[in-house]
């Protein structure tokens, strides 16, 4: 039997009673072990899909899919009235057993990123083994109390749609993951810091951050690159790096809570992707992925079109940096820090600290392929007047100094 490598998506036909039913209203809706993004996934549901529901924790339903299948799915992929498709939506073939899961995922998606990264094998496993997070449920409470703490006057000053953006025609389906993971893996391949404390801290960062926003429901990996300058990348997917002397530049929490909220910002805004929409739009994951199983040769013009992109997505992740781009991701920033409980000025601090570099210094990102596009002292004098008017200095946010100095102390040593 053929095996697609894409959806691994689950047509849920169980019977429940109409008062007892919510519907998907979201392809791609994750269906996930606890309440919380970072937890792995059970299966995957495609729009129209009714589940049955058992409970609630915060933005999360406990929901049943079938007998021997119940986990969590976030509120926003939810509705108590079916439209849109059809719960029998056509599948891909291959893909409609109960047992698609995380394993299966990575599986499919491992396939498709070793057909067009440079990197190896390993780095593509070691990529997705960093999905699984090294922090539990009650770490995390535990890491957010002192923000939600916080006597924070920002939370809630700005979300996501004060922003004026002009919203990417992208309709987000399994082939951004696998297009992330490959350059993920051509990344780690640079080399990345091990160290499991450095990585539970600054991934418990990111989804600290998530949770407190719109996209609480997405999940992010952070990686650290074993590279002094001062840079970061965001991969299609939600893969994010920063290199370590990015994080030795910070002074304190909300400032490295800043850069990785930036490199939030491109995933969500999916800056990676944006150059191709026209043909994201006409390459459909459904058809697309049914021909990249392994035993397939690599004939198909879709899958020839995917390896492109895939190679395109990656010259912009590392090289382009359009001015609009980073302008965006700082506003971002400063918006995810104010509602998770920082202080938003992070983001004002690292780009002033940028500027500076940049008057003195001459690493690989002020070369000149960026100055142009991505002046410092620009972007520096946008995010400071885009924070000091929307943001009150009154209490502004937790810095978190003495938590960022225990942290990292041995690395700055």
């Amino acid at each position: 039997m053929k095996i697609a490598t894409t959806v691994l998506i689950l047509c849920v036909a169980a019977m429940v009673s109409e008062s007892q039913t919510l519907y998907v209203k979201r392809n791609n809706a994750y269906v996930r072990e606890g309440p919380g993004s970072f937890y792995p996934f059970i299966v995957v549901l495609q729009s129209g899909a009714g589940i049955k529901e058992l409970g609630v924790s915060g933005n999360w339903y406990k929901v049943e899919v079938q007998a021997d299948k119940k986990g969590w799915i976030a509120a926003n992929c939810l509705s108590d009235k079916r439209s849109g498709a059809s719960m029998f939506q056509k599948l891909s073939s291959g893909w409609s057993s109960a047992g698609a899961s995380q394993s299966a995922l990575a599986a499919a998606i491992k396939g498709f990123a070793k057909k067009y990264s440079d990197a190896g094998a390993g780095d593509v496993d070691e990529v997705l083994s960093y999905s699984r997070k090294n922090f539990t449920a009650d770490e995390l409470v535990s890491f957010a109390k002192p923000l939600e703490l916080s006597s924070s006057s920002n939370k809630g000053k700005l979300d996501f749609g004060d922003l004026d953006f002009k919203t990417p025609h992208y309709d987000p389906t399994m082939d951004e993951q696998a297009i992330g993971v490959g350059i993920a893996a051509r990344l780690a391949a640079r080399g990345i810091v091990r160290d499991t404390r450095l990585v539970k801290y600054v991934n418990m960062i990111a989804a600290a951050l998530a949770q407190s926003s719109e996209v609480y429901n997405w999940d992010f990996t952070v990686f650290v690159l074993n590279d002094s300058t001062i840079d970061g990348f965001a991969c299609p997917g939600g893969y994010i790096f920063l290199t370590l002397g990015a994080v030795k530049a910070c002074s304190d929490e909300s400032m490295l809570a800043a850069i990785i909220a930036h490199e939030m910002g491109h995933v969500i805004r999916r800056h990676g992707l944006q150059e191709m929409t026209n043909r994201a739009v006409d390459i459909k994951a459904d058809s697309a992925f049914s021909e990249l199983d392994e035993n397939v040769g690599g004939s198909s013009k879709t899958e020839e079109d995917l390896e492109s992109m895939a190679r395109e997505s990656y010259d912009i992740v590392v090289h382009k940096r359009l001015f609009a781009y980073e302008k965006e991701a700082d506003e971002m920033s400063a918006v995810l820090c104010a509602n998770a409980g920082y202080d938003p000025w992070g983001i004002v601090r690292m780009d002033q600290k940028v500027y500076a570099l940049s008057k003195t210094e001459s690493p690989d990102m002020f070369g000149a392929d960026f100055t142009l596009q991505n002046d410092p002292a620009e972007r520096y004098r946008l995010i400071k007047e885009f924070v000091d008017r929307n943001f009150s200095q009154d209490s502004p946010g937790a810095r978190m100094k003495v938590r960022f100095e225990s942290e990292i102390g041995e690395i700055h040593r």
